[in-house]
């Protein structure tokens, strides 16, 4: 797992061509007049996912990883908290099914949770189990968001 803001993410080149190719793509900041919904960058193996929704209350938000994909998350407009952890400690709710598996929150969990602002990122590998969508002092906030997914 990775976090940083987007004008830091050049130190994380190198990782992999795909990753890198979605570090240019956000520094450019093209994605600023994005509509929701899915935008090409590089075929399947890069794309961006432009999500607006309202912060949920943890009790309805459910761990996730992703096998083909990894994910960089960065907040464009609004407040939220990702919580994370690793997968290995975590128990299957759904299984994989379509590059997504679900996992229960366990009682007294100790995911790491991460204030996101605007221009925060998160890059989640495959093993990096997340919960995004988190209130703030449990109070919801819209949230615009991008993530990019990125062929592992």
């Amino acid at each position: 797992m990775i976090v940083c803001m987007l004008r830091e993410m050049s130190r994380y080149r190198g990782l992999s061509k795909n990753l890198d190719i979605a570090f240019d793509w956000l520094s450019q900041k093209s994605w600023k007049t994005l509509a929701a919904g899915k935008h090409p960058i590089q075929g399947d193996e890069v794309f961006a996912l432009v999500q607006e929704y309202a912060t949920k209350d943890p009790a309805v938000c459910r761990f996730e990883t992703h096998k083909k994909y990894i994910d960089i998350q960065m907040i464009v407009e609004g407040e939220e908290i990702i919580e994370a952890m690793p997968a290995e400690f975590l128990k299957s709710a759904e299984p994989y099914v379509t590059d997504i598996e679900y996992y229960s929150a366990p009682a007294g969990h100790n995911a790491h949770p991460l204030a996101m602002v605007p221009e925060c990122c998160a890059v989640f590998f495959p093993e990096d189990a997340h919960r995004p969508g988190l209130r703030i002092g449990g109070e919801a906030r819209q949230v615009k968001k991008i993530v990019v997914k990125v062929a592992v």
